[in-house]
């Protein structure tokens, strides 16, 4: 009886555990999604301790961009936990090491073109947020700000494919995009505003901060529809995270 008691104790704390953990890694992501990194912060540490790597790739990303001032800030230390992540096979860490190494590293076109090739088998992978990180960078072109020089010019030919495969993933982006192509009949797409402004709400209910910051050109078309079809409050939502992000454009 007494063997049967201990172990009824030992499942009981051990399903208590991973509930713990699995609190942790819900709460670290839903703060981490929101940009409250000190909250964050304690549950990615703890998270990330117990073996998730999405959690590891969100503690990396912080320490890396320095969000979390009472943290210490050692962006190799990133680097690395970001390759182990790597090397565990997330395509999440591909895309964040990706970005960090345009977005933050010397300027050097060796290491532009090293986060390409990381947007570029994270995409291969599947993982829509690197798909779109490729459609952006092929309609925009990459080039340095301090330099001027020219990593990548725009093609509109690779901008199309990449978007064309971030709507295929899932990607807020993606589906945004094909559905303002299809909304305005541009890109080889017919014009059909029923189906085109189906798939804006879609990518808009997905995330509506990000689809106003990722998607300026589809949010603001979705915005005049909301507004020519009586829903003001949509409207006014969606716009109001449009001036935040393009206050001179919008």
């Amino acid at each position: 009886m007494r063997r049967i008691v201990l172990s009824i104790i030992v499942l009981t704390i051990a399903w208590a555990t991973i509930i713990a953990q699995s609190d942790d890694v819900a709460l670290g992501k839903k703060y981490w999604d929101e940009e409250l990194y000190s909250k964050a912060l304690p549950h990615l540490q703890r998270a990330t301790a117990a073996g998730d790597i999405d959690s590891k790739v969100r503690l990396a990303y912080m320490i890396f961009t320095m969000q979390v001032p009472e943290y210490s800030m050692d962006q190799q230390k990133a680097i690395q936990m970001l390759d182990e992540c790597i090397a565990a096979g997330s395509a999440f860490a591909m895309e964040r090491k990706g970005w960090c190494v345009i977005a933050m590293s010397p300027d050097t076109r060796e290491d532009k073109l090293r986060g390409v090739e990381l947007f570029e088998q994270a995409s291969a992978l599947g993982y829509g947020p690197a798909t779109a990180r490729l459609r952006a960078l092929y309609s925009q072109g990459l080039k340095s700000p301090a330099k001027g020089n020219v990593y990548i010019e725009p093609n509109d030919s690779l901008a199309m494919h990449y978007t064309r495969l971030a709507y295929e993933q899932g990607d807020l982006d993606g589906i945004a995009y094909i559905g303002y192509y299809i909304f305005e009949g541009t890109h080889g797409y017919n014009k059909d505003e029923d189906a085109g402004s189906a798939l804006l709400i879609k990518a808009c209910d997905m995330n509506e901060k990000l689809f106003a910051g990722n998607c300026p050109e589809p949010a603001y078309c979705l915005v005049n529809y909301y507004k020519a079809h009586g829903n003001a409050p949509r409207a006014a939502s969606l716009n109001k995270w449009l001036k935040k992000f393009y206050p001179t454009r919008y």
